[in-house]
């Protein structure tokens, strides 16, 4: 993560995790941590010279099954710890929390790219020194200049170099107040993706996001996958490369349709040309073409269908643009569902004939005999059944056997918990809301939140689960999540549904 883009994504961190309590640490594996921030998430980083990051999520890396010494020793010193204060030595890459309870412990945590995560009892004073910045004429004169001004990172000694005197001194003056030009994940001709917080002058592929830390969560969950996936990691990383081709693919088809919504958009200000111009027209006219004159007064030519009148064009253009702007509005809550999505505990899909089909109507008939062992049953107040398996190692062939793809699949988040089936009648059913709640219920009731007074549980089509090949029982990756729930748990719940 360059330098100048770590000082803003930092900063929005600490807004994000401030007088929040530090739950628990963990390390996936080697160089990755994620820490627990309770209701703001987790917060994953991952240390390397060159390939430094970190990100904010909701879900969390996969642990191995014994905790590694580090992440234990984090855990004791950093568990039940509020986040009181922050400092940014954004120049060498790295952020420091102050915590409570100093009198049990060290009192800051330092967050390093490099070199991970440090507990020191004070800052030494480096982390209040001000930020010089040079002229440009030192920057491009002065190839050790970066020794003295950690803050020209490569990335913006090469960028300031590419550029126009004018432009570059600009940029210059910009970083120095702390503005930004946009919050850029950017793809070099290797195809190697990077962040920065200023536009690439050449070889790169730039998509703008709405903040810094939105971001670095999507370079986050891939360097993350990239971590994972190295040798030595396991059986249970072998999908990433995967997962991520598929997220790329879909980010891509994201952008095509922003663009494609955003000219549609557009012709909402050609329908207000020709309406401000109408009373000129003859309306029931239909030709290619039309002048007009624009807000300041210069000619412009319109293109029209001919097929149309020009009151039918103008129309027409305002109908586009409202389904424009709708379609904006859609592409925008694809694109945050998409930071949502991860693997979780559960278990093992069908095959994947059976996941990708497409019927209406129940492939098998439901029964109790053959239920025997696997699952416990219940019976919604809406007369729906309700799976839930027993334990892991039967939950592969309850949702191959006794599930179809339009059946939702339902498990609490972030934890162990019981696979939870609701079944539907048929692929267009309705899905009643009463019974939707109570089968969340169940699944949070059999899983570690059940001590709780809420539950969170996430929901998602059968056919949108895939399962992790080689994995042991209960991994599997979610496409989509349909939606999380947030139930109140009523442990006589289980007693009035359950069918015996």
């Amino acid at each position: 993560m360059e330098a100048n883009f770590f000082r803003f994504a930092a900063a929005e961190l600490f807004q994000k995790v401030r007088g929040q309590r530090i739950q628990k640490v963990y390390m996936p594996g080697p160089g990755l941590f994620t820490l627990d921030l309770g209701r703001s998430g987790n917060m994953i980083l991952g240390c390397s010279r060159r390939q430094g990051f970190f990100y904010l999520c909701p879900d969390r890396p996969v642990n191995p099954s014994t905790p590694a010494a580090q992440a234990m020793w984090l855990r004791k010193h950093l568990k039940n710890r509020l986040i009181l204060n922050f400092k940014n030595l954004w120049m060498y890459r790295r952020m420091a929390f102050e915590l409570s309870g100093t009198g049990t412990g060290p009192g800051w945590l330092i967050l390093d790219l490099v070199r991970g995560p440090e507990l020191v009892s004070e800052l030494d004073q480096m982390w209040d020194e001000q930020v010089v910045w040079p002229d440009l004429l030192s920057v491009l004169g002065d190839e050790n200049v970066w020794k003295r001004f950690p803050q020209l990172s490569p990335p913006l000694r090469r960028e300031l170099a590419q550029r126009s005197p004018d432009q570059a001194q600009k940029l210059l003056e910009d970083l120095s107040r702390g503005q930004p030009e946009g919050f850029f994940l950017c793809r070099d001709h290797e195809n190697k993706p990077f962040l920065s917080c200023f536009i690439p002058s050449q070889g790169s592929f730039c998509r703008n996001h709405g903040s810094a830390l939105e971001a670095s969560q999507f370079l986050g969950r891939e360097k993350t996958e990239d971590f994972l996936s190295a040798p030595g990691q396991g059986k249970q990383n072998k999908l990433g490369k995967q997962h991520r081709k598929k997220l790329e693919k879909r980010v891509q088809q994201l952008d095509e349709d922003r663009q494609r919504l955003k000219q549609m958009a557009a012709l909402g200000e050609k329908g207000k040309l020709i309406q401000a111009s109408l009373y000129q027209l003859n309306p029931g006219l239909k030709t290619d073409e039309i002048k007009i004159f624009g807000p300041a007064g210069e000619e412009e030519v319109l293109k029209l269908d001919k097929k149309f009148s020009i009151q039918e064009n103008m129309n027409m253009f305002f109908r586009l643009a409202a389904k424009g702007k709708r379609g904006l509005e859609v592409v925008a809550q694809r694109e945050k569902a998409l930071l949502t999505e991860k693997p979780v505990n559960a278990t093992v899909q069908g095959p994947k004939s059976r996941q990708s089909g497409s019927s209406k109507g129940r492939e098998q008939p439901f029964s109790h005999q053959a239920l025997s062992g696997k699952a416990h049953v219940f019976r919604s107040s809406d007369g729906l059944t309700i799976l839930r398996a027993k334990n892991s190692r039967v939950a592969k062939d309850l949702l191959r056997q006794h599930a179809s793809p339009f059946d939702l699949w339902l498990h609490v988040q972030d934890g162990p918990g019981a696979h939870t089936i609701l079944r539907l009648a048929s692929k267009d059913s309705p899905v009643p809301e009463r019974s939707l709640q109570e089968a969340a219920v169940l699944a949070a009731l059999a899983s570690y939140q059940k001590h709780e007074l809420k539950g969170r549980v996430m929901c998602a089509m059968i056919r949108d689960v895939r399962a992790v090949k080689g994995a042991a029982p209960g991994r599997v990756v979610v496409d989509r999540i349909q939606q999380s729930l947030v139930v109140t748990l009523e442990p006589e719940l289980e007693a009035r549904l359950k069918i015996n």
